[in-house]
């Protein structure tokens, strides 16, 4: 059992994701502890927007380079750049105009969704020739950020949210100017890669539907402060360090690695198969792990944050439920983006963008419930994106051929890039 478990790839990458995310998590314990409430409650509200906005930063161009098995040429990175140049100074101008943020808050942002659009692209392309230990660590770059700003907070005694986020961003240029100058020493690409501009309708489609899903990932951060304020965000922050963080690496996970796998499998039955004993090795952890996060989570909140936050029980339940529902998402959504065709994709992304809208309505409606309903409204949509998700899932198992077969037979016909 032991040795299925690390064969699993989506647990191997969950490690590593882990420990990024234990990076994440005491990274934001920290300034948790460090800072005035509604300083970190900001810090905690930067956090939210860029990673929707890092996320989709290229435009979907990264989700074609992972599902296609691009690699990042010159044409491609050009591309990519200028994409996420855009979505930068568009998620800048969003934080100001929706959330009034002040000017150097609202440059860290555009900065960091800069640096966190590189690391997408940069981690696609390794995701797409499944070198997947060096795109993990591609894509954990805000974390690893975020706990050595932590670190340097407590040294220097930083107590504002535009020091700490004015520091992170920093830090992360120089590291994405880093992993830039890691792909461009990659060999040359196959002569006869697409052209991004002739793949633009599947990335807009696959941008859609990313941006719709990293929106939902984020979505209590981006409703708890403007619904019940910014205490409610602060106390968010620290129940997604101690609780939502490890379902979200392990849905990242999943999806990361079963995407390119999904791929290959070119018959109903070798797909259901791979479902089914990822599925099986996910749930050992995941039971394990939501039962240990139950019962510690209150008490190391008390004790590490000396009382300050306080972790009811109904919390702590409504993030596991809530996490648990995000991890089948992840199931259902990587079996559709790598067999579904483009009209699937689209469907998608309507489920995803409907169902966004039943969690915004379902937030607002327990706005009287106060933290606890807000989570629970979220997490409605959750389970309606689920059962609409499950439904589209179903006729990508039930095809007798993969839905990217003429992708897999162009593939083949191209020099071999490994």
């Amino acid at each position: 059992m032991l040795k299925a478990l690390y064969r699993s790839a989506s647990l191997r990458a969950a490690a590593a994701m882990g420990i990024g995310g234990v990076c994440f998590s005491v990274g934001g314990l920290i300034l948790a502890r460090e800072l005035p409430t509604l300083q970190y409650a900001l810090v905690s509200l930067v956090l939210g927007i860029v990673s929707v906005a890092g996320n989709t930063a290229p435009l979907g161009l990264d989700q074609v380079a992972g599902r296609r098995g691009i690699r990042l040429d010159p044409q491609w990175r050009r591309a990519s750049l200028r994409a996420c140049l855009t979505t930068a100074l568009a998620a800048g101008a969003f934080a100001g105009l929706v959330y009034h943020l002040p000017f150097a808050l609202m440059a860290s942002v555009a900065l960091i969704t800069l640096t966190l659009g590189v690391a997408q692209s940069v981690g696609a392309h390794f995701q797409g020739q499944r070198q997947f230990g060096t795109a993990v660590w591609v894509l954990q770059l805000l974390n690893v950020t975020i706990a050595l700003i932590a670190l340097v907070t407590v040294a220097s005694g930083l107590g504002t949210a535009t020091a700490v986020c004015g520091l992170m961003s920093l830090a992360a240029v120089i590291a994405a100017a880093a992993v830039w100058l890691l792909v461009s020493r990659e060999r040359e690409a196959p002569a006869h890669q697409p052209s991004p501009w002739k793949l633009r309708g599947e990335a807009l489609s696959l941008a859609t539907m990313q941006a719709g899903g990293s929106t939902f990932l984020q979505l209590e951060r981006l409703l708890v402060g403007p619904t019940i304020g910014l205490q409610n965000l602060a106390t968010f922050g620290v129940l997604a360090a101690f609780v939502s963080s490890p379902f979200r690496l392990l849905q990242a996970a999943v999806q990361f690695t079963l995407i390119p796998r999904l791929r290959e499998a070119g018959d109903p039955g070798a797909r259901r198969a791979l479902l089914w004993r990822e599925g099986a090795l996910v749930a050992v952890p995941l039971l394990a792990g939501s039962a240990a996060i139950w019962l510690l989570a209150p008490p190391l909140a008390r004790w590490l944050l000396a009382g300050r936050y306080e972790l009811s029980e109904g919390l702590v339940t409504v993030a596991i439920l809530s996490g648990w529902l995000k991890l089948i998402n992840g199931f259902l959504t990587a079996l559709i983006v790598s067999c579904g065709e483009e009209r699937r994709l689209g469907l998608l992304s309507a489920i995803c963008w409907g169902s966004l809208g039943v969690s915004i309505a379902g937030a607002f409606v327990a706005i009287p419930w106060g933290l606890v309903g807000v989570l629970c409204g979220i997490a409605a949509g959750w389970l309606v994106r689920c059962m609409l998700a499950a439904w589209l899932a179903a006729a990508c198992l039930k095809e007798p051929r993969n839905g990217n077969a003429p992708l897999a037979a162009e593939i083949s016909l191209r020099p071999s890039s490994r």
